[in-house]
């Protein structure tokens, strides 16, 4: 049990260091909890790295399927995971809603819109703010964590744009690309245009309104239900970062201290 948890926390730290780092923060009762959930998202969000055909990615989702309905499935994520799906009945759709997200990984290249953006967005962070709230307080409020979820999966997938544009893929929705001048396929052959830095100016907006209406929706909330949305401490800063000036959006990852991010999240309230 002991070499399945140091496992799952190096998958969880690895693949998602800013939620991970969040999770010092949580109760002990209910880290490892956490860090399976991070965990098992991690994998789901590697198979559209690791496969180079649709149809494999399709199986590998099938797989985990199977692998976290199972009592010992042998993979120590899915075993974390299975046990933690059990302990807090997390629910059956939000699950299936995440392996959804990752099936669009897996069989597309490119964000058509603002709409599929959107639900996306919901589907990932907003999900996983949704299981993590059940985890830590037993409940989750879907307004809540939909809003949570585009701030910070909205300025997760920026940050990425330089990772995810050297791999074929744009997340960023084609339609507001076009309306500001610009394309995905400008940005797979690495030209970052005039249109671009507004296109980026408009998600950041975005995702401030959205972390505004989560602190309203927030405000009056248990301190159980506040502690789960702990990884939005690190919005403002990253944004700050990503509008600052002189940076090529797709080639320079923006990033802040490891001791700020650390003193952000413990001031979370």
């Amino acid at each position: 049990m002991a070499e399945r948890g140091n496992a799952v926390r190096r998958i969880a730290r690895e693949g998602d260091p800013d939620r991970s780092l969040a999770v010092l923060f949580a109760p002990s009762t209910v880290r490892d909890d956490l860090y399976a959930l991070y965990a098992f998202n991690v994998e789901l969000a590697r198979i559209a790295e690791q496969v180079s055909e649709p149809d494999l990615g399709a199986i590998r989702l099938q797989w985990w399927r199977e692998a976290i309905a199972e009592v010992a499935s042998g993979h120590p994520v899915a075993d974390a995971f299975n046990e933690t799906l059990r302990r807090h009945a997390l629910s059956p759709s939000r699950i299936e809603a995440l392996f959804e997200a990752r099936r669009f990984d897996v069989t597309e290249k490119i964000m058509p819109d603002w709409p599929a953006f959107i639900t996306y967005l919901r589907n990932t962070a907003g999900n996983l703010f949704a299981l993590t709230s059940v985890i830590m307080s037993g409940r989750s409020d879907a307004p809540l964590c939909e809003a949570a979820g585009r701030a910070f999966g909205l300025t997760g997938l920026m940050r990425a744009l330089p990772v995810h544009a050297a791999k074929g893929r744009v997340y960023l929705p084609a339609d507001m690309l076009h309306r500001h001048g610009t394309s995905p396929e400008r940005i797979l052959a690495g030209v970052a245009d005039e249109g671009l830095g507004p296109a980026l100016a408009e998600l950041r907006g975005k995702a401030q309104e959205a972390l505004d209406e989560t602190r309203r929706l927030l405000a009056g909330q248990d301190a159980k239900t506040r502690a789960a949305f702990r990884p939005l401490g690190l919005v403002e800063p990253y944004l700050s970062r990503l509008a600052k000036r002189g940076q090529n959006p797709l080639r320079d990852i923006a990033d802040i201290n490891p001791l700020y991010r650390l003193w952000r999240l413990a001031r979370w309230e």
